[in-house]
């Protein structure tokens, strides 16, 4: 299956990859080395680009702002690292979830971004390791940040560091 008919498959209908957004500080948005792309954080953002802010207390909002984030790193691989297609691998996931000490659910809210990756590209390629991790405070109070690791098939198609 190709790029466009993998997203009409695993997105919802009005759901789209985002433009991909500047960054919010001193750092790139992806970094490759060698067949590896290294993904920043990306925080929880809706579908109009506002920011989805502060603790998660339910799982399903939880795992819909995770999901933002899958989208963010989607739509980064597609316009900045020679496309979906040459993802070779997902490797690893950070996911950092904006909660109370003690909170049980991060482990489903990452959820929300395994399952889109992995219906994107497939069990193969899509599942990765990970973390899930409640935390104290995300920057600009984002309710979810995640990272993750790729490696790609041809890293000479991803777009040069800085431009």
């Amino acid at each position: 299956m190709d790029e466009p008919e993998r997203l009409a498959t695993a997105l919802k209908p009005g759901e789209a990859l985002p433009a991909v957004a500047p960054p919010g500080g001193h750092y790139l948005p992806y970094s490759v080395c060698g067949n590896v792309c290294y993904l920043s954080g990306y925080i929880s953002r809706s579908a109009a680009g506002e920011l989805l802010v502060g603790k998660v207390y339910n799982v399903q909002l939880g795992a819909a702002a995770a999901r933002t984030c899958a989208l963010g790193h989607l739509a980064i691989l597609r316009d900045r690292c020679g496309g979906l297609d040459n993802v070779k691998a997902f490797h690893k996931a950070s996911i950092f979830v904006n909660a109370e000490s003690g909170y049980p659910d991060s482990p489903e809210v990452a959820n929300g971004y395994t399952d889109l990756i992995a219906e994107v590209f497939g069990a193969d390629i899509g599942m990765h390791s990970r973390s899930a991790i409640a935390v104290a405070g995300l920057p600009f109070d984002a309710s979810v940040e995640i990272e993750a690791v790729v490696e790609l098939w041809d890293p000479s198609l991803a777009v040069p560091r800085g431009q």
